[in-house]
């Protein structure tokens, strides 16, 4: 045995530089979430997690099957006193602090996702529950338990899998292995066409990431050392690479996992199969020194306290984060973690001499069933009510003009669904009018049908969910995306419309293609003979209106209305700078907000029926703004620069 990073005694196998591996990775992840536009791809920091952890319990397994064969109870009381105790830890706090802050239906929610998360079926549950409409995801606190449920899923199927490839006498090992692997990467490329969703949660289209692992358990020891030093220091130096590149170059419109997952997956592969040896890698000397391997040891608690933290804070302040809160919130995050290693994890991780086997069993079931106890009263009362006893949710008209699954394509829908003359929305004109984009040109609908006698022609609605208006844009959630815009312009050319509007989420993927995309649509656009007109992005706010007004009753008076618009009008100005002078813009802010504020309601009328969407309300005031601002004037004399 030998002194580790925190002092106490390690195997001889123990690898310090998986640890500074581990770092990496949830540092990618919290920076990633917490906002730092400088880290728009940090959320691959859980794909090299995946990667390490098929690695390291693989190895584990092999070493214990070459002294006596793999203990199934071993194992999974090993995974009990791992994985539970500061799960359950966090579920506790995250509750109590969930119970005080959460109205009625947030905290159902939570409820039943926390019931998933002590089954491991967190990945399940938010599989079945998201969707583009699902608009509170940011604020559903234990939404990235997901990944943990794929690794405990996979935990449970891969000793059985070794034993009987073991007792059967496979050879070579690693042959069923890889097969799987590459079944798993096939349906992932699949899934990514047909169902995005399912393939970025569950655990068939995620195997492939950990059994990469497993493979790199499998090489022959010693395998890094046969490597010329000069090889070895290149080769993790781009495994380093493999994993900076995607947290800083990829966004939330990356097509991901599948391809996407193969570079940050590879270069940990890279910097676990190398770090054995450590002469001329300079990665696997980095990655081993001493506070990133502190990061590392305290990784698993920084996760789970994180995403919390977080949501509970955004919900608390009821708007995001600036730049010292993030930073706060990162240094509290490691701070929790730090008392979770020490006074949680550690002293449950390793049981005394002659330990039994039972009592771990019998604890690891009382503390699921407690959790799952709590979390079904929670769902089944339907979020507690009695709390909030003034609470009431209402219906909000609105979406349901948008002509669902016919004029409003779902992500699972391709173009060919669409349906001209269903989607011809107004009559007795010449000419159309062409609304071009996703759920935010959709919420136009209600107010351009209300004022179709001052269209330039009968309005002709072609959106899709969660598909920005912009030729070449890549979207994992809508994989028909980039075909659906490329059919655009030839209902263009074909119908010979004269004047298209644009309307989107310009805010919502950190991409920095964006502006040069759009310039281009407008460009091809142009060229076919129509007038363009864009709609900048609408003000979103960080909670759905009837929580919102609910904060503004109950606040105190100098903290209501507190909130803003968590879209800001930043991106309009990046918009307009890109415009060329043949388009008019529209700046919703310009239109709607005054002094700063942004109304969410007018009297007891929500103009929003979500975070984002405008209701029937706020869409006919949006248009009738619009209209009057001179949407359809002359390019660059409707509105002034934002």
């Amino acid at each position: 045995m030998q002194p580790g990073a925190d002092g106490r005694s390690v195997h001889p196998s123990y690898r310090a530089d998986i640890d500074g591996l581990r770092a990496i990775a949830v540092l990618a992840v919290v920076f990633y979430h917490v906002g730092f536009a400088w880290m728009p791809g940090g959320f691959v920091g859980v794909d090299v997690f995946f990667v390490i952890s098929g690695y390291v319990i693989t190895r584990g397994l092999l070493r214990e099957a070459e002294h006596g064969g793999i203990s199934l109870a071993a194992f999974y009381a090993r995974r009990i006193r791992r994985i539970l105790p500061a799960l359950v830890a966090t579920l506790a706090l995250t509750s109590l602090a969930a119970y005080w802050l959460l109205l009625p239906p947030q905290l159902e929610d939570y409820a039943g996702s926390a019931v998933a998360s002590a089954l491991s079926v967190a990945n399940v549950y938010f599989w079945r529950s998201s969707g583009y409409f699902d608009a509170a995801a940011l604020y559903r606190p234990l939404l990235h338990t997901w990944s943990l449920s794929v690794e405990e899923q996979f935990y449970f199927l891969l000793p059985v899998s070794l034993m009987l490839a073991i007792r059967l006498r496979l050879r070579p090992l690693w042959l069923p292995v890889a097969l799987v692997a590459l079944a798993s990467f096939g349906l992932s490329l699949y899934a990514g066409r047909f169902a995005p969703t399912a393939n970025f949660y569950l655990l068939p289209t995620r195997a492939w990431e950990l059994l990469l692992g497993t493979l790199l358990a499998m090489l022959p020891r010693g395998a890094a050392g046969a490597l010329p030093p000069v090889v070895r220091g290149a080769a993790g130096l781009a495994g380093l690479a493999c994993i900076a590149g995607p947290t800083l170059l990829y966004s939330d419109a990356t097509p991901f996992p599948g391809l996407g997952a193969v570079p940050p997956c590879l270069g940990a592969a890279l910097l676990i199969g190398l770090g054995e040896a450590r002469e001329g890698n300079a990665a696997a000397c980095l990655l081993a020194a001493a506070p990133l391997v502190a990061i590392g040891l305290i990784s698993y608690s920084a996760y789970l306290v994180h995403w919390p933290l977080i949501v509970l804070g955004r919900i608390a302040l009821i708007r995001d984060f600036d730049t010292p809160e993030s930073i706060a919130v990162i240094g509290a995050t490691l701070v929790l973690a730090a008392l979770s290693f020490r006074f949680v994890e550690r002293p449950f991780r390793r049981p005394a001499a002659g330990a039994r086997l039972r009592p771990v069993y019998a604890a690891g079931l009382l503390a699921t069933l407690a959790t799952v106890g709590l979390g079904w009263a929670g769902a089944a009362s339907g979020g507690l009510p009695g709390r909030f006893p003034d609470f009431r949710i209402r219906s909000v008209p609105g979406s349901e003009t948008w002509n669902h699954r016919t004029c409003f394509l779902f992500p699972d829908q391709s173009w060919q669904a669409w349906d001209q003359a269903a989607c011809t929305r107004t009559a007795g004109k010449d000419g159309l009018v062409l609304l071009w984009g996703d759920s935010f040109a959709a919420q136009y609908v209600p107010g351009l049908m209300r004022h179709a006698d001052q269209l330039p022609g009968n309005l002709l609605q072609y959106t899709a969910a969660g598909c920005r208006p912009t030729l070449g844009v890549a979207s994992y959630v809508v994989p028909h995306c980039g075909a659906f815009n490329d059919n655009a312009l030839a209902l263009i050319r074909r119908l010979k419309i004269r004047d298209v509007v644009l309307a989107g989420r310009w805010g919502s993927q950190r991409d920095r293609d964006m502006p040069a995309l759009l310039h281009e649509t407008i460009a091809r656009v142009t060229a076919l003979g129509a007038r363009v007109h864009v709609i900048g992005q609408s003000p979103e706010f960080p909670l759905d209106p009837a929580f919102l007004a609910y904060h503004q009753r109950h606040d105190p008076p100098d903290e209501a209305g507190r909130w803003h618009p968590i879209a800001e009008r930043g991106i309009n100005r990046t918009l307009w700078a890109v415009l060329p002078d043949t388009a008019t813009f529209i700046d919703p802010f310009a239109a709607l907000c005054e002094g700063g504020t942004c109304p969410y309601a007018r009297g007891e009328t929500f103009l929003y029926g979500d975070a984002g969407h405008f209701s029937s309300a706020g869409s006919l005031l949006a248009v009738e703004r619009y209209l009057a601002a001179g949407m359809f004037a002359p390019p660059r004399s409707a509105a002034a620069a934002p």
